[in-house]
């Protein structure tokens, strides 16, 4: 019995030496990836989102919408990206698509799952520094 306790008290001593948050690996733009943030706004939200896009067309990232209440929801999206028009989705059917209207603007729409339509529209930010694995923007 006193070993297994010895054990554990080990176990949570080494637990409480390491450190709270490690650092996340990052990405910025890159040959495998072109990073952006976007802000911007949806009805009286407002959304930050940070997105990589391959040179073959591949579009991920990770949009965080705030409604005017404090709450957020997060939508991991993939989808794909061309000339200067985006579509992507999250798992729940939701679709984000746009148009990139100059280097420093996006505009386009948000189809919810229930067939609703929104506009959006925000600025963006290249050559940002994101989380690597899925495109977060950083907090």
């Amino acid at each position: 019995m006193k070993t297994l306790f010895a054990f554990f008290l080990l176990i949570f001593a080494l637990y409480s030496a390491a450190p709270a948050s490690a650092a996340e690996d990052t990405i910025v733009s890159g040959p495998r990836y072109r990073t952006e943030l976007w802000n911007g706004k949806i009805l009286t939200a407002t959304f930050r989102a940070g997105m990589c896009f391959a040179p073959n067309g591949y579009a991920k990232g990770v949009f965080i919408l705030r409604h005017s209440n404090g709450d957020e929801d997060v939508y991991h999206v993939k989808g794909h990206w061309q000339n200067d028009e985006f579509t992507v989705e999250h798992g729940s059917g939701h679709k984000f698509s746009g148009q990139f209207v100059s280097d420093s603007k996006i505009k386009g729409k948000v189809k919810l799952n229930k067939g609703m339509t929104l506009n959006m529209s925000g600025n963006r930010t290249h050559n940002v520094r994101l989380i690597a694995h899925d495109c977060a923007p950083l907090k």
